[in-house]
Parts: C-alpha cells; sequence; structure tokens
C-alpha cells in the first residue's frame, strides 16, 4: 500500500432493525432513545440528555450503541446512568461493515477498497420490567458477568497449591535462620611462595 493514501472510512448506518434486541424489543420500531456514542463524544452532555429523557418520562427505554474508539465511552456512559434510575440491562456485541477508501499516489492506479467488520456494542436499558427469559438480562442493582473471563477467575489448582507455598515458605523462613557450614580449608602454616619465584630459583638452580 505504499503507493496508496487512505482517505475516508464509510460506516454502515444502523437501523432500530438492526440491533440485536429482538427478544428485548418486540416491536423494533417502538419510540426508544437511541444514543450513539463516538471517540470524540462528550460523556457527560449524553447523559445529562438520557437523564433528562427519563425524569420526563419522555422514553422508558434507552439504548447505547458504539464501537472503535466509542466502546469504552459507551460502558461509561450506562454504568453512570444505571447510578441514578433503576434500570433493566442487556449488553450485546454486534458486528458493524465499515469501507476503508484508498486513494492511488501514481496514475493508473484505481482506489481501492476494504470492507472490514468491527465490533459494535449495543446496552439496552430499560425502566420496565424485562422477562427473566432473555438472555444475559442484568437487573437493577446487581452485577453482569459480560466482562467476565474465564482465565481472570482463579484455577481451583492455584487456590489448592497456594495453602501449600505458603508454608514451604514459612519452613524456608526457619531454613534460612541455620547458619551455613563452613568448608574446610587447609591448614596454612606460612605463606606459599609465589609461583613466579619458585620457577625463578629453579631456573638459577
Amino acid at each position: 500500500m505504499m503507493h496508496y493514501r487512505k482517505a475516508e472510512n464509510v460506516e454502515q448506518e444502523l437501523s432500530k432493525s438492526d440491533l440485536p434486541f429482538e427478544d428485548c424489543l418486540p416491536n423494533p420500531q417502538k419510540d426508544f432513545l437511541w444514543m450513539h456514542v463516538k471517540g470524540g463524544t462528550d460523556v457527560s452532555n449524553v447523559i445529562g440528555f438520557a437523564q433528562a429523557a427519563l425524569n420526563k418520562g419522555e422514553h422508558r427505554v434507552v439504548v447505547w450503541s458504539g464501537s472503535g474508539g466509542g466502546v469504552g465511552k459507551t460502558i461509561s456512559c450506562a454504568e453512570v446512568l444505571k447510578r441514578s434510575h433503576p434500570l433493566y440491562q442487556v449488553t450485546r456485541m454486534a458486528y458493524t461493515s465499515v469501507e476503508e477508501h484508498w486513494k492511488p499516489l501514481m496514475d493508473g492506479l484505481e482506489e481501492i477498497v476494504v470492507n472490514r467488520q468491527i465490533p459494535t456494542l449495543h446496552i439496552l436499558m430499560s425502566l420496565d420490567e424485562l422477562p427473566d427469559s432473555i438472555d444475559g438480562l442484568q437487573k437493577p442493582n446487581t452485577q453482569t458477568d459480560f466482562w467476565e473471563d474465564d482465565d481472570s477467575r482463579p484455577h481451583p489448582q492455584s487456590q489448592h497449591r497456594q495453602p501449600q507455598q505458603q508454608k514451604q515458605q514459612g519452613l524456608g523462613g526457619r531454613q534460612n535462620k541455620r547458619p551455613k557450614p563452613a568448608r574446610n580449608k587447609p591448614a596454612q602454616q606460612g605463606k606459599p611462595a609465589p609461583v613466579g619465584n619458585q620457577a625463578t630459583s629453579q631456573c638459577q638452580g
């Protein structure tokens, strides 16, 4: 790609029917507040807007969506909104199509368009109670296991070894207190003559 320069990125425009909440919203065209979060979004502004909409009764459901640099801010918005309202939450991950356009720097070359699928985070938050049958449902004042990784959990084997390691460390501390046996060195009656002097005396004799 040394003879090309990167131009614009064209991201697929999502509609309400593209959201992965078929089991949560039987009518996807139902009126709800949909907040698109990007990397440059001011978190305080969008949170204030969402809080005002819920307080005024304009909406009962809020959906946060973000991809790329907006994923972290999407999570922050949802976490802050839960502190002020008792919300039922469903978190889903989907993919959005993005076209990368590359312009040629030399004559005779054509423009290149690369299609990529980027992960997009969607968080649905509802003031109304949602059925327990919904996969990944998080009720108000509870924690979700959506972000938990099996590798981050302590393994039973490591938990079993921990007391044994502590015991060995305790024994090791006692063993370190014991004085190390001194090495037996041959008794020296006098200082040995340097090797160089011995060689010189033998040559003179």
